[in-house]
């Protein structure tokens, strides 16, 4: 019987989740991806509120069941549409029928069953008693040439090697998602619809975990993939020898019976064609082996509870070596010559020997022979293949070497084309451990190797992009200072081995997300510490100590007592309001700014830092997330680079070296990125997304005179804990040493369940509006500062009516006198104005002007001219030298190139835009052309010019 499938989304998400399943919206563009960020929803059940929200109106979408625990441990068991073409249904159910598994396959097929756009078929059944594993491909098979896409084809004139493979049957279980019906339309690339054939999700049989995994040892049994065999398992055959006669491995590979090898362990269930279906000895169980698959004389065991390693084919001679010798070859070898194996001739099997020699008698067994010291390091090497990945690297056990290639202590070797040596590719082991994706989709691969400069191995691991482990010569430049065991002379050899070794390896080495910085990430998710289970690779060296220290310590409650005490000191609690608000920054559209506190050394300000940067990270002096101002600007930029709305902290304006670099960083802080840096180079352009907390005893507004900087600027003088708040102080800090990272992260949470309602940005977004409208002044600075404050102001709000802060806000007269007080250094662009005008209006002769030169004086002044003066537009045009414009303001205290782009923006200077920089225009004067600053009359105006005579 079959359910009525509903065309209605949302009547059948309701079904869905009534089953106890979770439920995705999955975009209408053939791409089969989730319309949300999902991850969350692997372990939380999304909510019928979500539903309305995602499948209400005639939005065009399908949608999907996330499988695993979340939906009450479901499984879908897939068989692709070319499966089913195949005849494997009907294969796998024989099997099933044969091996004792007839009853619960029959409950599946007969369960919840949906028909695939491609023809496929999706069965699911709910698993009791154990965990679901994860997705997993059970059956494959090479794909033949007819059925090659054009990228297939691309691939293989790009590496002709290349496995085109074709998956038949696979799993969704833990952490995977599944298309479910009524899904149609242009969800799927081909336009059809998923169909429901049989049943629907209450009918979904319940079977035990063994049962389960004894069906998808089955489902394996049908793959038809090449397996990829190793020494350890099933040797190479090896040369025939020039008398014509076949070793012992060889003639007991050609003369032995699999029934004589597995005998007492396992006992043949049935055959189909050259192949045989094992089980158990005792008759316990289903099917646990198969020998002769896909035509190859090879025993392949699914079950883990034997002598035989899982899902690695075995030859005769190395299942007979494990089981005799304990998987010794050579020991294996010996004992089969004194069983009289070996010493045929080579015709007799139907093989070619070297050299033509007629057949002859059976000779007596070789002696047994002494292994040379050669020999032997030889030997031990291949007992340690495979190198046990999981002791040494933390792989999982199932992680097999690729064929033709062996790993041993002294590094990886790859076989000769000859088959006769092998040859060295790397001076110690070297995988990949881990896989990444960042929420740009960008790639990145962990490279792991052992290391023994320091005398004892370690372990190190570097994470680089998908593209430079792929470019050989690229990935030993990158990574030759780490100590990577590879010289350039094997790049390619390298490069080929780790791509080998993934291939092999595809599903079984770990894939996570990776993060690059902290804070918010492209996805919509936010990362506030490399602790939360996300990977976070900084592209720097500098910020991974940054990086470290964003990590939690005590408790949330400790830390509430400790800040509770700080009601009464208003400077400390504006200066968490910053570290709060820094989130707030993307979804209110506003670009970073700084937060400045100055007064003398002894009040307390570095403190009040402290207890800011405790919201996100340790506080503490040894900790590197508190920076100080004694750097270069590069480093600076590197800094705010590592975070998109978390709080950075420079402690101490007057340890700087150079007064410029405080006024760059305040002007470039706003941009929200580094500086432009020649060709594009590394580190060009950085982004950031901050609040700058600063303090020292001179006020970071005197660094700089920048109008457009200064307007982005908040600043206070008021000394954080008062003249007698030393007690106050010493406790705060002690609380936070011990208490920090908690407050940040429980903030993001709040704020992230706030945004994902339905009003919750728009509603976010009027608040803010409405607090900066209120804290608008007379003044344009004030009006300009107002949506800094305001945000500071609703993330404290916010912050206290949830309870995160144990303390009312702050009366709005306090912040109206805290920042939006008149600053006298908010004019220094027009101070530096008057300076010049005024020199001007003293040094007028200093001026060169056709009037002059009519006149018959060329000569120049005894300090050289100052600049030109002529006709333009009408009126006269005063033009400066910017050398001379530079040295007269440098006299009295201003930076030219400070303030510059305010004058743009008054409309003091004139520009012109083919020009670089386009205030720097062309002027003659005296027979010459040189770039001057050409000021309008609004910036130096000028009488006549008979006044210079």
């Amino acid at each position: 019987m079959t359910d009525a499938q509903t065309p209605d989304l949302r009547a059948a998400a309701r079904e869905y989740h009534d089953a106890g399943l979770c439920v995705l919206p999955i975009k209408a563009d053939g791409s089969k991806k989730p319309v949300v960020a999902w991850m969350d929803y692997k372990v939380t059940r999304t909510t019928p509120e979500q539903h309305d929200n995602w499948f209400s109106g005639d939005k065009p979408r399908g949608i999907a069941v996330v499988y695993g625990e979340v939906s009450g441990h479901v499984e879908l068991i897939e068989f692709e549409g070319i499966a089913i073409r195949e005849g494997l249904l009907n294969d796998v159910t024989e099997i099933m029928n044969d091996s004792g598994l007839g009853k619960p396959w029959a409950d599946i097929l007969g369960g919840w069953v949906t028909e695939s756009p491609s023809g496929g078929r999706h069965y699911r059944a709910r698993v009791q008693g154990g965990d679901v594993p994860g997705n997993l491909k059970l059956a494959s098979r090479l794909a033949r040439e007819d059925e090659y896409t054009d990228a297939d084809r691309q691939r293989l004139r790009e590496k002709p090697t290349a496995r085109i493979v074709r998956v038949l049957i696979e799993t969704r279980g833990e952490g995977g998602y599944g298309l479910v019906e009524p899904s149609g339309g242009t969800v799927h690339a081909t336009g059809r619809p998923y169909v429901r054939k049989v049943g629907g999700p209450s009918t979904m049989p319940v079977l035990d975990a063994d049962t389960m995994t004894a069906i998808r040892e089955v489902c394996r049994m049908v793959d038809k993939l090449p397996l990829p065999e190793v020494a350890k398992t099933a040797p190479r055959p090896a040369p025939p020898r020039n008398d014509g006669t076949l070793r012992p491995g060889d003639d007991y590979e050609a003369r032995a019976t699999w029934e004589e090898i597995l005998k007492g362990i396992f006992r043949p269930i049935s055959s189909r064609g050259e192949e045989t279906i094992w089980g158990w000895a005792d008759g316990v169980g289903g099917v646990k082996a198969t020998t002769g698959r896909g035509g190859a004389d090879r025993l392949y065991v699914f079950a883990t509870g034997s002598e035989f390693q899982a899902q690695v084919p075995y030859s005769k001679f190395g299942a007979y070596a494990l089981l005799e010798h304990n998987g010794d070859h050579k020991a294996a070898a010996r004992a089969l010559a004194r069983e009289g194996f070996g010493s045929r001739p080579l015709a007799s099997v139907g093989a070619t020997s070297r050299t033509a020699v007629p057949a002859a008698p059976a000779a007596p067994a070789p002696p047994a022979e002494e292994s040379t010291e050669e020999e032997q390091e030889d030997e031990e090497q291949e007992t340690e293949e495979g190198y046990g990945y999981d002791k040494t690297f933390g792989l999982p056990s199932s992680v097999r070497t690729p064929y033709d290639y062996r790993v041993t202590g002294r590094g990886v070797e790859v076989l000769s084309p000859s088959g006769e040596s092998w040859n060295r590719v790397t001076f110690a082991p070297l995988v990949v451990t881990a896989t990444f994706e960042d929420p740009e989709g960008d790639q990145y691969v962990e490279l792991s190797w052992v290391d023994k400069s320091l005398g004892k191995p370690r372990r190190i691991s570097r994470i680089v992009s998908r593209e430079t482990a792929k470019r050989g010569r690229k990935l030993i430049e990158t990574l030759g200072a780490a100590g990577l065991p590879a010289v350039e002379g094997d790049a390619r050899a390298v490069e080929k081995w780790l791509a080998e070794f993934e291939a092999e390896n595809v599903h079984r080495i770990p894939s996570e997300q990776l993060a690059r910085w902290l804070g918010w990430q492209d996805d919509g998710t936010f990362v506030s510490s490399p602790e939360e289970g996300i990977k976070v690779d900084t592209p720097f060296e500098e910020q991974r100590g940054p990086a470290r220290a964003h990590a939690p310590k005590g408790t949330l409650e400790g830390w509430q007592e400790t800040v509770g005490a700080l009601a009464a000191f208003p400077v400390p609690r504006v200066a968490i309001a910053a570290a709060l608000a820094a989130p707030l920054l993307r979804p209110l559209g506003l670009n970073s700014f700084t937060l400045d506190i100055s007064s003398r050394s002894t009040k307390g300000k570095t403190t009040a830092l402290q207890v800011a940067l405790s919201v996100w990270a340790d506080p503490s002096e040894h900790a590197s997330a508190m920076s100080n101002w004694r750097t270069t600007l590069y480093a600076i930029e590197k800094r705010l680079n590592l975070v998109r709305g978390m709080l950075t902290v420079f402690d101490e304006t007057m340890a700087v070296t150079d007064d410029s670099l405080i006024d760059e960083v305040l002007y470039q802080l706003p941009m929200n990125h580094g500086k432009a840096r020649s060709g594009g180079a590394f580190g060009n352009m950085l982004p950031w997304e901050t609040i700058l907390l600063s303090s020292g005893e001179r006020p970071a507004l005197s660094f700089t005179t920048s109008q457009g900087a200064a307007a982005r600027i908040l600043g206070t003088t008021i000394a954080p804990f008062g003249d007698n708040g030393g007690p106050a102080a010493a406790a705060a800090r002690e609380g936070v040493l011990a208490h920090h990272g908690l407050a940040g992260p429980a903030f993001v949470r709040y704020i992230l369940s706030g945004l994902a309602q339905a009003t919750g940005p728009d509603t976010l977004k009027e608040r803010h509006r409405a607090l900066t409208q209120e804290f608008r002044g007379s003044g344009d600075m004030t009006n300009r500062r107002a949506p800094m404050v305001a945000a500071l102001v609703l993330a404290e709000t916010l912050a206290c009516g949830n309870g995160l802060l144990p303390y009312e806000p702050l009366a709005h007269d306090v912040w109206r006198g805290l920042f939006t007080a008149h600053n006298p250094t908010d004019n220094r662009p027009e101070m530096a104005m008057d300076v010049l005008r005024e020199y001007v209006a003293g040094h007028a002769h200093e001026l060169y002007s056709t009037s002059r030169a009519a006149m018959g004086d060329h000569r120049p002044p005894f300090s050289g001219w100052l600049g030109a003066l002529s006709q333009k537009d009408g009126g006269l045009e005063v033009a400066l030298l910017p050398e001379r414009a530079r040295r007269v303001l440098a006299e009295s205290g201003y930076v030219l190139d400070a303030v510059v782009g305010s004058w743009i923006e008054s409309g003091y200077l004139k520009t012109l835009p083919s020009q670089r920089p386009p205030h720097l225009v062309p002027r003659r004067f005296d027979g010459a052309r040189a770039k001057c600053l050409a000021f309008s009359a609004a910036g130096i105006g000028f009488g006549d010019e008979d006044d210079l005579s």
